[in-house]
């Protein structure tokens, strides 16, 4: 039976925080076993415990543009890094194996998304049912945010798949159908393809009781018999867990992004209201404009006021001040 590696990719705009909870085990999904959470590792060293902080930091360290950003930017490629279940629990058995494939990841990451300062997560988590890495890459490309250098469009992805094929082919794994119908969704994709559930239960007769056949050895028989349907029902019970999983990281996601719209609608309001004050001010500019003339000619105006009524205060002053004078020059008076 083939091997196939899976690289899984989806585009972030958003915030990041819910995907980096469960990246860096903050909490733990329904279908990870915390026993195994010591065996993770982090393949590239978290600048902090917050992903969007992460993601920000690098594009302000590395997007050089004069322009402001969109809104609706690609901020971040979220990948998912494995291969088929049987395959990669070989692999992880063998500790050589296991490392020499955690550095065809790196090295996968590095020489097609930019570089090693691009990525700002790549941690394996051997806590679940299958090993698998994720990866968190912001495209950074000569000094700008440009996501659709590295990925634009499923023919780009198309060959990206097949890129990782090779780097994958040392380790027996091999690039599934080209063009596949197959649907992906984030992190079901590792999980494993359940795209035969019809099938899930195989058709076992119920096995009956010979006659002269023992109660232990009917037991035996029929254990034997119905370990297919056992199987199978294990294999169902661990694919309900990672649904339940998957489950409650998309509700943790619904819960971040209504709260991001929140805020959005809230920025939203602060802007509407500068930009009123702004059109208040700029109103106000353009009337003192044009009473400009009008307030200097006031002015003007005013001040030859001024200087009229100077003219004839001074002159009475200056006869008030002469009365005295007048007075002392006309002598005593005749009674």
């Amino acid at each position: 039976m083939s091997q196939h590696v899976v690289c899984h990719i989806e585009k972030a705009k958003g915030a990041l925080t819910t995907s980096g909870q469960e990246i860096d085990r903050e909490f733990t999904p329904n279908n990870a076993d915390p026993s195994r959470a010591n065996l993770n590792e982090q393949l590239v060293e978290a600048k902090s415990h917050n992903l969007t902080d992460d993601v920000n930091t690098r594009i302000k360290e590395g997007h050089k543009g004069k322009k402001a950003l969109r809104k609706d930017a690609v901020k971040a490629f979220k990948i998912i890094l494995s291969g088929s279940h049987d395959r990669m629990k070989e692999i992880e058995k063998d500790p050589k194996a296991l490392k020499a494939w955690k550095e065809a990841n790196l090295k996968f990451l590095e020489e097609n998304f930019g570089g090693s300062s691009n990525i700002v997560r790549a941690t394996l988590h051997r806590d679940e049912t299958t090993p698998h890495i994720h990866a968190v890459i912001v495209p950074i490309v000569n000094e700008r945010l440009a996501a659709k250098r590295l990925l634009d469009g499923p023919k780009d992805i198309a060959q990206l798949q097949t890129k990782y094929a090779e780097y994958m082919k040392p380790f027996g794994l091999s690039r599934g159908k080209e063009g596949s119908t197959a649907k992906h969704t984030d992190i079901r994709e590792y999980y494993g393809r359940v795209n035969n559930q019809e099938n899930l239960f195989p058709e076992v007769a119920i096995p009956n009781k010979g006659v002269f056949e023992s109660d232990e050895s009917f037991q035996k028989r029929a254990q034997k018999d119905l370990t297919p349907i056992f199987d199978a029902m294990d294999k169902a019970k661990r694919t309900n867990g990672q649904l339940r999983g998957d489950n409650e990281r998309l509700k943790k996601e619904n819960s971040g992004l209504k709260k991001e719209i929140s805020d959005l609608k809230t920025l939203g309001k602060e802007k509407e209201n500068i930009s009123y004050t702004d059109g208040v001010n700029h109103t106000l500019a353009a009337i003192n404009k044009y009473l400009l003339p009008e307030k200097r000619k006031f002015s003007i105006d005013h001040e030859k006021k001024i200087i009229r009524l100077d003219n004839i205060i001074e002159p009475k002053k200056e006869e008030k001040q002469l009365l005295p004078n007048i007075r002392k020059d006309k002598g005593p008076s005749i009674g």
